[in-house]
Formats: C-alpha cells, sequence, structure tokens
C-alpha cells in the first residue's frame, strides 16, 4: 500500500478526546488503503511547561537535561494515540526518535537531521501496523545522547521520514492551511489554496507561524509533496508545490516577527579572526539567536548583529565578555520592542517597495529600517506599530479594493 505521513501538531493531540479524534483520522486512511506513519508533537503546551518547570528547579538548566526532559513529551502522545487506535482495532506501535533511525548533529535543542534509517518503521509497514513517532528528536550517533530539533521540529520530523520512505507529507494543525496574514490581526486574511516552496520558506522564516522553516527547506529540496489541512474541520487546505515559472511579480502573504530584540556588538577586535571566534562561541551558548550581520569595516574593527526574543538577547548581553575571552574592546547593547513585517512573494522589487512605504506611510507607521531579499521586503517597525503595518500591507496587496 502507498506510505502516507501526517504530523499531528500539539493542539491537534491536546486531550483524551483530541487523541481519540485524530485516531479516527488516521483509522480512516488506513481503511482507505494506506500504509500510515505519524509523527506526533508534545499535547498541548506540555514543552512549554516541562521548560518553565526546568527553569524553577535550575536558574540555567543544563542543556543536556533539558533535552532529556522535554523529549518526554512526544513520547506521551505517542503512546496515547497507539492506545486510541488498540481501541479501534488498528494495530500501531509507538517509536521514539532515535528508534525511528532520525540520526542527529549539532547541539543539544537545536540539532540537525543527517540521516533517517527507518529500518524498523518499514519493518512496522510491512506487518500492517500505523507507525507513530515522537517528533522533534533524534539521536546523534557520534554520542549515543538524545538531542531535540528546537521548537517546531515536529514538522522537520515528519518531512524528513517521509523523505526517507518516498512519501507524500500531510501536516495537521489548528488553521486550515497558510493564510495570507495572520487571521487573529487581519480578518479579511484568507487561505492560500497553493503556494511554492520559495515563497512558503521566506514566509516561514519571517515570522509565519504554520509550518517551521527547516521542513520546508528540506521539503523543498527532497521534493516531498507537502499539504497544510485542519486536524479540527475537513477542508481542502494549502498545497506546497513546485514555483511556476512565471516573472511577474507576485505577493503571497504578510508575515510579521513581533516581540523581538536585537542584540548589536561593536569591537575593536585584537585580530581579524576574533569576531569569528565571537560567533561560533554564541552560536553554541544561544543557538536560538539569529545572526544576521557581520561586518569587518577594517583588519581590528568589526560589527555584530544577532536577533532573537528579549530574554536570549539579555541573556547574551549579561555574558557576553565571558563568551568573547581575552582580546580588543567590545561594546554590547540590546535594542528592545522591535516587529520586523515582511511582503513575501517572488519577484518583488522597487514597485512592490514603493507601494509598501506609501501604504504604511498613510497608516502613520514610520519604518525604521528596510532590507530586501529575493523572495520579501523587511520592513522593520516599533512592535506597538506592528497590527497597523500588517493590515496596512495586506490591504494594499491583497485586499480587492488594493489589488491592482
Amino acid at each position: 500500500m502507498p506510505v502516507l505521513v501526517r504530523k499531528y501538531g500539539g493542539t491537534s493531540v491536546d486531550g483524551p478526546d483530541r487523541l481519540r479524534a485524530v485516531a479516527g483520522q488516521v483509522a480512516a486512511a488506513r481503511a482507505a488503503g494506506h500504509s500510515v506513519v505519524v509523527v506526533v508533537s508534545a499535547m498541548g503546551h506540555s514543552t512549554d511547561q516541562l521548560i518553565a518547570l526546568a527553569h524553577q528547579v535550575s536558574a540555567q538548566p543544563n542543556r543536556r537535561e533539558l533535552d532529556m526532559l522535554v523529549s518526554t513529551g512526544e513520547r506521551v502522545s505517542m503512546a496515547l494515540l497507539a492506545m486510541a487506535l488498540h481501541d479501534l482495532d488498528v494495530q500501531a506501535i509507538s517509536f521514539t526518535g532515535s528508534q525511528s533511525g532520525i540520526l542527529t548533529s549539532g547541539p543539544h535543542s537545536a540539532a540537525r537531521i543527517v540521516e533517517v534509517r527507518p529500518e524498523r518503521i518499514r519493518a512496522a509497514l510491512s506487518h500492517g501496523q500505523v507507525a507513530i513517532v515522537a517528533g522533534f528528536q533524534g539521536v546523534d550517533p557520534a554520542t549515543r545522547e538524545i538531542t531535540t530539533l528546537g521548537r517546531g521540529g515536529s514538522d522537520t520530523t515528519a518531512v524528513a521520514l517521509a523523505a526517507a520512505l518516498d512519501a507524500p507529507c500531510e501536516i495537521y494543525t489548528d488553521v486550515d492551511g497558510v493564510h495570507t496574514a495572520d487571521p487573529r490581526r487581519v480578518p479579511a486574511a484568507r487561505s492560500i489554496p497553493e503556494l511554492g516552496y520559495r515563497a512558503c520558506s521566506a514566509l516561514a522564516h519571517l515570522g509565519g507561524q504554520v509550518l517551521h522553516a527547516r521542513c520546508v527547506d528540506l521539503a523543498a529540496r527532497a521534493r516531498v509533496p507537502l499539504i497544510v489541512r485542519s486536524a479540527f474541520v475537513d477542508r481542502p487546505g494549502t498545497r506546497i508545490v513546485e514555483d511556476g515559472v512565471m516573472e511577474a511579480p507576485r505577493v503571497e502573504a504578510i508575515a510579521d516577527r513581533r516581540g523581538c530584540a536585537i542584540v548589536v556588538a561593536e569591537g575593536n577586535a585584537g585580530a581579524r579572526g576574533e569576531a569569528r571566534g565571537i560567533i561560533d562561541a554564541v552560536a553554541a551558548a544561544h543557538p536560538e539567536l539569529e545572526l544576521i550581520a557581520h561586518e569587518q569595516a577594517t583588519q581590528t574593527h568589526a560589527a555584530l548583529v544577532w536577533i532573537g526574543s528579549p530574554a536570549d538577547a539579555e541573556a547574551l548581553a549579561a555574558g557576553f565578555r565571558a563568551l568573547r575571552g581575552p582580546g580588543g574592546e567590545w561594546q554590547i547593547g540590546v535594542e528592545q520592542d522591535v516587529a520586523f513585517i515582511s511582503v513575501v512573494g517572488l519577484g518583488v522589487g522597487v514597485t512592490e517597495v514603493l507601494r509598501a512605504e506609501l501604504a504604511l506611510e498613510r497608516a502613520g507607521v514610520p519604518i525604521v529600517a528596510l532590507r530586501t531579499t529575493p523572495a520579501a521586503l523587511v520592513f522593520r517597525v516599533a512592535d506597538a506599530r506592528a497590527d497597523d503595518a500588517v493590515r496596512a500591507l495586506h490591504a494594499e496587496f491583497l485586499e480587492p479594493a488594493g489589488r491592482r
């Protein structure tokens, strides 16, 4: 039977009723003639609760032990879903990430999948069982340590398994597809029936909450057929497909990344390689922070810029002296209350820049900075004006009165 990989997010498996509902959906797919692999996230907000518990016990939880702790959330979901399927007379077996052959490398809490060896999954499918896999986790073959993939990593687990099994992947969540903007903030936002890999990747990287960015990039590289659907209502969802060949600019969605902080480190490095050493040290200590700029104006003068959550930014600022080690003189500062609003679409250029700037000007939203990429225009605005900026740009590019 053809293999189908399905991933269910935390809200989709949040509690006994939801687990039984998912079991019913999986049983129906099995009855329709599919061999089914199910990847599950932890139930509801249980990962957040485990992390909060760790911080109640320790001011700075050890990352290895934190991975051991948070990886249990998915194990709870997978075992309970298997039980629910057994009650429907559907054979099912649950596997941890390591049992599934998810091999990883990299630091705890920010590991990357390097290989998938799904022998046990193939064996289960050959025996007519539904294979249920704990998302978000794997094992480092060099150290035999359990590692996690970072928040949203269950999406990546599902796509990696689909690639290894040469199967399509369906991501089930609490919304009915990828939208033109966050529908909680923009009432006119609508579900997008079909979206290219590149535009979807840009949307995910720039603040889209539906899909994890790494999962989209992996799906594009491996050409995994991908669809995003609701676990709560039966609607078509969004198909992620090959990018079109037309050159005309097309805006697909407005993304927002809010509540951010920017860390700027500037100094007279003792040697040209000192900045690179700092970058490596920060990546190891604070993998959640994103390096967005490294400027080396002279042999000794450098500037480094990171984006992340306010807590991570303040943690870097507090520990920067220890991370950088002996060397030149550095100054570090943190800018809070930053938001990035992005016009996402392939081929956007000068015309779209001018339209966006005028739309923000009419809405009274000051632009702090603008960055352009091949797939997006990224505007930095004050966090307090993020909603106004999203609504203004969505109206300009994606609502009938603005489109032209």
